[in-house]
């Protein structure tokens, strides 16, 4: 297995980094071409589908980019993780770790986990642009989070 490790400070509560991350609406309002189908709660289905610009599934070579997981650990303000069972877009699991450092600043942990390097590797990108938007997000609307 092959790791992706990630981590952001964000200007804002732990509580309000986590709205972001684990309520849907608000997920949807940042991860603008992701759809999150979820109850949110410990062993729930979770299915992430992200579109492309005409509002179909995206594809990236040759694979839909549809992941549909398990939320295998679900503590609220501190950790969020998921894993996929079917592999099918190369992701085996990932967690969301939040650290409080004063009252108004989180460090937020991420960690992917792959079988194989190359996929780890196309996916850098993306998810540290993912993080930087969850990051201006929460920045920009800390009063309505």
């Amino acid at each position: 297995m092959v790791n992706n490790k990630f981590e952001i400070e964000i200007n804002a509560s732990a509580a309000r980094v986590w709205q972001a991350l684990t309520h849907t609406t608000m997920l949807e309002k940042w991860m603008k071409n992701v759809k999150v189908e979820t109850d949110w709660k410990q062993g729930s289905t979770i299915i992430y589908t992200c579109y492309d610009e005409k509002g179909d599934i995206f594809v990236w070579n040759g694979q839909k980019m549809v992941w549909e997981g398990i939320i295998r650990i679900f503590e609220e303000n501190k950790e969020f993780t998921c894993s996929y069972p079917d592999k099918s877009t190369g992701l085996v699991e990932e967690s969301y770790i939040l650290e409080t450092l004063s009252a108004n600043k989180t460090k937020l942990f991420q960690t992917q986990v792959f079988e194989q390097q190359e996929v780890a590797d196309a996916y850098q990108e993306g998810t540290l642009e993912m993080l930087n938007l969850l990051k201006a997000y929460v920045e920009a609307h800390h009063s309505h989070v």
